[in-house]
């Protein structure tokens, strides 16, 4: 898609100007939003200020949370690593410090960064740590997930001592093809260590045609074929897995025909400004012909709107044509093996300005 800039300016090369227009009125409304939430975030922190001084730190916490969300800053920081000191969560305001310290460090503060770390350091010797080890026969099954309060834990913190608030915990390990591992443990205040032990986990059983049971593990998880259990029962294989290898190129197509039903309704809407924009600019010529400038009241409100209904359509085109070709490639790549490549880059010369779409499909 290509604008030519015309010396002489011209309803087609308002028409044409999408970029540029589309550009300003976005950068005001951010503006303005911008705007709207930090003044959100003051006054979620004036609150907490305010709940902290009267003792209720159980309602500064999610406001002060909620501020940093908003807005972050190193005060709102502090006031929230205090905030979970007085509520006991001392493994949460130990990293909040760490996290003060570091973000004032960055920015140049000594003082605040000092502060930050002294208190770090004073939390650290009475963490209370939680160390999550899991058997070897279950680390090694694909899939394998462990949660704990419903947060995955990653596997590269199995066997390490985490900071963790004093409170009790629900823990969950599970696998596709497996029975889940369930248990709750607390853990106390004042540098309480615990440590769990995941346990091998064991196939699902479940019974086939005939009575039978088979095992429903995944072959890949052990490496041996599947087996019936009970005598004269004919082995049972795995479902195939065809069906959840192509649930997300279904999840793509489903994508790609919302994609295209917008930009269809992006290119219809486009289209009726366009026309309107064309109607307005022929209705104001009747009273200032072309080429002459026009003192006549009705002339220049005609020429305005026609101008205002091109810039709606510049906008509502650009964007209905985005939603088509994001349909497009979304299409195309929901067939398994086939991957979709589009890139966007500027046109610009000196009579020229634009932006390119290109691509490539396999």
């Amino acid at each position: 898609m290509v604008l030519r800039l015309s010396p002489k300016p011209s309803l087609a090369g308002t028409l044409l100007l999408c970029g540029v227009c589309a550009l300003m009125p976005a950068r005001a409304h951010a503006q303005q939003a911008g705007a709207a939430q930090k003044a959100a975030a003051e006054s979620l922190f004036d609150d907490a200020i305010k709940a902290m001084k009267s003792g209720r730190y159980a309602d500064a916490c999610p406001k002060l949370e909620e501020s940093e969300r908003i807005d972050p800053g190193i005060g709102t920081l502090l006031y929230l690593g205090e905030c979970y000191e007085k509520t006991g969560r001392t493994a949460s305001a130990w990293a909040t410090f760490r996290e003060a310290a570091s973000s004032a460090q960055a920015k140049g503060e000594a003082e605040r960064a000092r502060i930050a770390t002294s208190r770090a350091d004073r939390l650290q010797p009475g963490l209370s740590r939680l160390t999550i080890l899991v058997a070897p026969e279950s680390a090694q099954l694909n899939g394998l997930r462990v949660t704990r309060d419903n947060v995955a834990i990653e596997g590269s913190l199995f066997g390490v001592a985490i900071p963790v608030d004093p409170g009790r915990y629900h823990i969950v390990a599970s696998a596709d093809g497996y029975e889940s591992f369930q248990t709750d443990l607390e853990v106390l205040a004042n540098g309480d260590s615990k440590s769990l032990q995941i346990p091998a986990l064991k196939p699902t059983l479940k019974p086939a045609a005939g009575g039978a049971v088979v095992s429903a593990a995944p072959t890949g998880a052990t490496g041996a074929s599947p087996v019936a259990l009970a005598p004269g029962a004919a082995t049972v294989a795995p479902a195939s897995d065809s069906g959840p290898m192509n649930a997300p190129h279904s999840g793509l197509r489903t994508a790609a025909y919302v994609a295209g039903a917008l930009g269809i309704v992006g290119l219809g809407v486009g289209s009726y400004f366009g026309v309107r924009a064309i109607s307005k600019n022929s209705d104001a010529e009747s009273f200032c012909p072309r080429g002459d400038k026009c003192d006549d009241e009705a002339g220049v409100t005609l020429t305005n709107q026609a101008k205002n209904a091109a810039v709606a359509a510049n906008i509502t085109l650009a964007v209905g044509a985005a939603f088509v070709v994001t349909g497009v490639v979304l299409y195309l790549t929901s067939e398994p093996e086939r991957t979709a490549r589009l890139e966007l880059h500027p046109m610009l010369s000196h009579d020229t300005a634009g932006i390119g779409l290109g691509g490539a499909f396999r």
